[in-house]
């Protein structure tokens, strides 16, 4: 990996030190929080994803390889978690401005027109001729069918 501080804290993590998790959380708590901010750009779920990252960071250093830098592997999973979040963020933000919006429009349509009635297609000429040859067809592809 290539910084010795890096290697002990991550062995330390892997033993289950205690003091090393601490020590995690001065190193890099800021710099996920900054991170996390430059994607989301809101305070509360960056200070989320930040607690996020460093409690899966704290399960899964077993699991870390060492392919990598610690921080790297940091900042992916932060980055990661970033951008689930955005995506839930956003698409629920895009529900809510569209029942605003659906809501908005039935109150203004509603207070500044009189109610207005669907058109009504069943009287008009052809309408009744459609009907009428749909009828004749529906009947002959009845009697059309094999008895049972």
């Amino acid at each position: 990996m290539g910084n010795p501080g890096q290697d002990t804290l991550l062995e330390r993590l892997q033993t289950g030190d205690e003091k090393a998790v601490a020590e995690l959380v001065r190193t890099y708590s800021s710099k996920i929080y900054q991170l996390a901010f430059r994607y989301l750009r809101n305070k509360e779920d960056a200070e989320e994803v930040t607690q996020d990252v460093l409690f899966k960071v704290y399960r899964k250093v077993g699991a870390f390889r060492g392919d990598a830098a610690l921080s790297s592997w940091i900042y992916r999973i932060t980055f990661n978690a970033a951008m689930s979040r955005l995506r839930t963020a956003k698409y629920q933000r895009a529900q809510d401005e569209e029942r605003r919006a659906v809501t908005a429009d039935a109150e203004a349509s509603s207070a500044s027109a009189p109610r207005q009635e669907p058109a009504d297609w069943n009287h008009m000429a052809d309408e009744s001729l459609f009907r009428s040859q749909l009828r004749r067809r529906a009947s002959r592809a009845s009697l059309a069918l094999p008895a049972i």
